[in-house]
């Protein structure tokens, strides 16, 4: 399943809305900094890694969840460029003459 569609199925679903409700009603603070109010439920395990709701939520404010996913998206993005370069250079030398 692909990782846009598995995020809005798993933001949609009745489960998460609930998990996300209980986890951020006593207003706690981040789980990442200890101290801002934590806004938002953040998955230990990313949703695009099939991470669910049941694999755990940690409170989160915006600056924390919104740098572990851009260093999440970067760790990707320079994991598929290593694997692109390593494809190329695989081919170019198994054609070599």
């Amino acid at each position: 399943m692909g990782g846009a569609t598995m995020n809005r199925k798993e933001y949609r679903s009745p489960g998460y809305q609930q998990a996300r409700k209980a986890l951020l009603a006593d207003n706690p603070i981040c789980h990442w900094c200890r101290r801002r109010p934590a806004t938002e439920a953040d998955h230990l395990i990313e949703v695009d890694r099939e991470g669910t709701h049941n694999d755990g939520l940690v409170p989160s404010c915006k600056p924390c969840n919104a740098a572990r996913g851009a260093t999440h998206r970067n760790k990707k993005l320079a994991a598929a460029k290593l694997n692109r370069e390593k494809a190329l250079n695989e081919f170019l030398h198994a054609n070599e003459i």
